[in-house]
């Protein structure tokens, strides 16, 4: 399994996870208190893989010309990342579903367009600049990230 085969196996796991609270979110909304978590540790383990190695690796020395799609999805990161914990807090303080189910569509309106944004242009320019030596360590210090 390449790199890009095990990030994009991660976004297929998260675009689940997220599939699965919007059923419980019409369904069974009870169910959120143990989906949200395991979306949520699945998503920081997968920003970690990217922001700690992939994206360290890829764009050491600034290699990717387009500085704006670095930017855009950096920032992203940030923003899921600030989205999580939010979302978790009023999940716990007991935020009524109607609202939290906005905040929770809102999130997934930058993450899921920025998945696709990585799988249909990072992950293409990367296979081009990218060395057989860097893929090595990126899956590497991957795997030790667990």
């Amino acid at each position: 399994m390449t790199v890009h085969d095990q990030l994009k196996a991660d976004h297929q796991i998260i675009r689940e996870r997220i599939a699965e609270i919007k059923q419980a979110l019409t369904k069974n909304p009870a169910q959120l208190a143990k989906l949200f978590p395991a979306l949520q540790a699945t998503i920081r383990a997968h920003l970690r893989k990217e922001d700690d190695v992939y994206f360290h690796v890829l764009d050491d020395g600034k290699r990717i010309s387009n500085r704006e799609l670095m930017h855009d999805l950096r920032n992203d990161h940030a923003a899921v990342v600030f989205s999580l914990e939010s979302l978790a807090i009023k999940l716990r303080n007991g935020l009524p579903v109607p609202e939290w189910k906005k905040k929770f569509e809102a999130m997934t309106a930058v993450l899921l367009p920025h998945l696709d944004h990585e799988e249909k242009e990072l992950f293409e320019k990367a296979e081009k600049l990218l060395t057989a030596p860097e893929f090595k360590t990126i899956q590497d210090e991957i795997q030790k990230l667990g």
